[in-house]
């Protein structure tokens, strides 16, 4: 191995994301000069580091590194303006010296991540004459406490510092200073004493410590390879964790043994953009940090020079940005407060003997003055600016994915810009923008990038509005990287992957689902495909409840797409057939099930029938009527689908109020099991209270039933009641109790030219048996008087 010495290699151990660590790397960079940079990342990317140069490459930014045949085999390796990798490479750049990566490669990583795992005690990867290196990352037992601070060696560190907290320890001594290359020697040395005593012992999987131990034999060899190449010094910007192996004294021809034989795929690398979202370790990121926004509020203030900002210009402006964004959500905040809060976190931070006041002194300033000892403001600025919400932008230049390359085309001609934080827009379907931009977002669904979640369309009912939450996340790279396999486009990509998963697509709802999505995309030959596939399904399918779930969404995109061109004749057949296949297996369908079924039936059913309502087509509509009529006397269905079907043709006028009071009263009658009873009121009522309170016929029959049912039947009746009545809400039964303490004996009329379903026809008077069955009749429906001298 070269001889490393220690004016030639300068190992600059960092965290990953930091202010004054990438401050500290630029001075040790100058100091050193170095002949050539190198840098713990992907050697893959080697090629695209020189668009950092760019002065349109805005951080936060990624590298992203997939699989050629598997891009959901991903890494991404994010950058912050503070990040000292970033700073590393532009310095590198700006003073044309070589840089490049010298970690282990992805194409080796993503390899191993795709292979399947292997048995137990299946044959090690290392080759026999790497048992002795690989013997200390195979431990039997694993110390907990050891992987502890393996996972946080800087928690460790700060508490041996006397600090609760790592944050504050490494941003007071790191991050808010000013330091040179000395601080890296110092980070050597306390990582050093720590590796020292826990790398022999177990603390670590052993697959864990075995990539650990490659990763780093890799480095090496880089470093090596580099100070062959160069007469001048190298300088390496890594994790300080791996500092003390990288300077080790190990033979080339052990880490080129312990790298012999890895499997390596085929990758390929770009840069996307990334979210300060994401930066932040809550994301789940495992280099994250805590506050990426406040870190770059103090990178700024730190590195710009022309700013010349003291503690006091470096606090008001903080300040002044807390104002701001509190003025921007409708909350008070005078210049005088920001003057006020900036004097605090000054004042608490030479109290606690800090130089700059530090994110804590500026949170206890901000929540005190600016929001008054409120947390619910305080959360917004947590959120918007203490971790930060902004989004990455990338060189045109950068060779992208096409669809990622076509997609920032549509939104730099619609001006939808891509955000880290939640964005509500309304769009106007009647506008050429507005209905562009639905389609986009519509198209991206198809293809699995959410980027815009629809909302409703507030008093228009989806005639001519839409309204979408939009937020952008990183991950939606991978999901464009995935998407390729269907098209170049976002449009070409979308109806392809619309029409591939109708067909594999298990379930007609699923089917109906993606023929509306294709028709608010706009993809017209998409749209007829998937029709005629949803055709050709559901002419084949006896399952009922399937069939019920693909009518809705079709039935209002016929009923209130009319901003959209459509297959307006296609769709209204589709609709057609779909109701018809219903109607003819309705009876059938509802017979015999299980209570858990029914009630996800009912549900369904009470959807088709507002569905059906909203279908300009009367014969459609009687055959539906037809199908309720059959369901709602049929001995076998389910009482809970025979009381919806009851209660869908009373609200559509079909049955005066006196028939459906005379099937009400035999199905609450006492002939009737209670539960089944039961089931059938639940049914009946619905979602709704409002029959009850506008049909005192009906409301009078519900009371005398629940008044007769004895003790011990109403306890076993009593889940299915307050489930029956859970759904009214508190107004309805507010006045529902008032118009029972108003309620007045039941009156039927004789008279009413009543036509009730059949076979439920009352006897009509002076039949044979009328008189000698009317006591009962009057005690069943609670009225003491007989009819010819009652009194509405």
């Amino acid at each position: 191995m070269a001889a490393a010495t220690p004016d030639r290699l300068h190992l600059l151990g960092i965290r990953h994301h930091g202010p004054g660590s990438a401050r500290a790397v630029l001075s040790a960079l100058d100091a050193a000069d170095p002949a050539v940079v190198l840098i713990e990342g992907p050697p893959d990317a080697d090629e695209l580091m020189a668009f950092a140069a760019s002065p349109a490459m805005v951080p936060p930014i990624a590298l992203l590194v997939h699989a050629q045949d598997d891009p959901a085999n991903a890494s991404f390796f994010p950058f912050a303006a503070f990040s000292p990798e970033w700073q590393a490479i532009r310095w590198a750049l700006r003073k044309q010296r070589p840089v490049r990566f010298i970690d282990l490669p992805a194409s080796h990583r993503l390899a191993e991540r795709a292979k399947p795992k292997q048995a137990e005690h299946g044959d090690s990867e290392a080759a026999p004459e790497n048992a002795g290196a690989l013997a200390q990352a195979e431990p039997e037992i694993i110390n907990p406490e050891l992987a502890k601070i393996r996972r946080d060696p800087l928690a460790y560190l700060s508490t041996l510092a006397g600090y609760d907290d790592s944050e504050a320890w490494w941003n007071a001594i790191v991050e808010q200073g000013t330091h040179g290359p000395e601080i890296f020697a110092a980070l050597e040395a306390a990582i050093g004493a720590l590796r020292e005593t826990i790398d022999p012992l177990p603390y670590q999987p052993a697959d864990e410590a075995q990539r650990e131990l490659r990763r780093e034999a890799h480095m090496r060899l880089a470093i090596a390879a580099a100070l062959a190449e160069q007469g001048g010094p190298v300088a390496v910007v890594c994790g300080a964790w791996h500092v003390p192996a990288l300077r080790r004294k190990v033979p080339l021809k052990d880490d080129r043994a312990l790298l012999k034989g890895l499997p390596q795929i085929k990758v390929t690398a770009t840069w996307v953009p990334w979210t300060e979202t994401r930066l932040a370790a809550g994301s789940g990121y495992g280099a994250g940090v805590i506050s990426p926004g406040w870190y770059a509020h103090l990178w700024q203030g730190q590195h710009d020079e022309a700013a010349a900002l003291d503690a006091t210009g470096f606090t008001t402006r903080w300040q002044a940005l807390v104002a701001d964004l509190l003025r921007r959500n409708g909350r008070p905040a005078s210049t005088a407060s920001v003057i006020e809060a900036s004097r605090l976190a000054i004042t608490l931070a030479a109290l606690r003997d800090v130089a700059l006041p530090g994110l804590a002194e500026m949170r206890e300033a901000s929540l005190a003055t600016l929001c008054e000892g409120e947390i619910a403001p305080f959360r917004l600025i947590e959120q918007q600016l203490i971790i930060g919400q902004r989004v990455g932008e990338i060189d045109d230049s950068v060779p992208q994915m096409p669809l990622a390359a076509d997609l920032a085309r549509w939104q730099r001609k619609l001006k939808l810009k891509p955000e880290a934080l939640d964005s509500d827009i309304a769009l106007d379907l009647r506008s050429e923008a507005g209905l562009a931009k639905s389609q986009l977002l519509h198209r991206l669904a198809l293809i699995q990038v959410p980027w815009g979640r629809l909302q409703g369309s507030g008093q228009s009912r989806g005639t001519f509005r839409e309204n979408w939450r939009l937020r952008w996340e990183p991950e939606f790279s991978v999901r464009l990287v995935e998407a390729l396999v269907h098209g170049t486009t976002v449009a070409q990509a979308a109806g392809n992957a619309a029409v591939i998963n109708a067909q594999t697509a298990t379930s007609l709802n699923t089917v109906a689902a993606i023929v509306r999505g294709c028709l608010e995309a706009g993809l017209t030959q998409a749209a007829e495909t998937t029709i005629a596939l949803l055709q050709q399904r559901s002419a084949a399918t006896s399952d009922v409840a399937d069939l019920t779930e693909a009518v809705p969404p079709l039935a209002e995109i016929l009923r209130y797409g009319t901003a959209r061109e459509l297959p307006t004749e296609a769709l209204r057949l589709l609709v057609i057939s779909l109701v018809e296949a219903i109607c003819a297996g309705l009876v059938y369908a509802c017979r015999n099930l299980q209570a858990d079924v029914a009630a996800e039936l009912r549900g369904r059913l009470a959807r088709l029938d507002v569905a059906i309502g909203l279908i300009e087509d009367s014969g459609l509509r009687d055959g539906w009527r037809r199908a309720l009529a059959s369901l709602a006397t049929d001995a076998s269905a389910h009482p809970l689908l025979k009381g919806l079907a009851s209660r869908a043709l009373y609200d559509q006028g079909n049955v005066p109020p006196e028939q459906t009071a005379l099937v009400l009263s035999r199905a609450l009658s006492h002939s009737v099991p209670t539960l089944e009873a039961g089931d059938w009121l639940d049914g009946f009522l619905g979602q709704s209270g409002q029959v009850l309170l506008h049909d005192h016929a009906l409301r009078r029959i519900i009371d005398g039933w629940l008044a007769a049912i004895d003790g011990e039947a109403f306890n076993n009746l009593l889940p299915v009641l307050r489930r029956a009545f859970a759904s009214f809400d508190r107004s309805e039964r507010r006045r529902l109790l008032d118009e029972l303490a108003r309620q007045r004996p039941l009156v039927m009329s004789t008279t009413a030219d009543a036509t009730p379903l059949q076979p439920l026809a009352p006897l009509p008077a002076g039949a044979a048996g009328f008189d000698a069955a009317l006591p009962l009749l009057l005690t069943i429906l609670g009225v003491d008087r007989p009819m010819k001298d009652a009194t509405p």
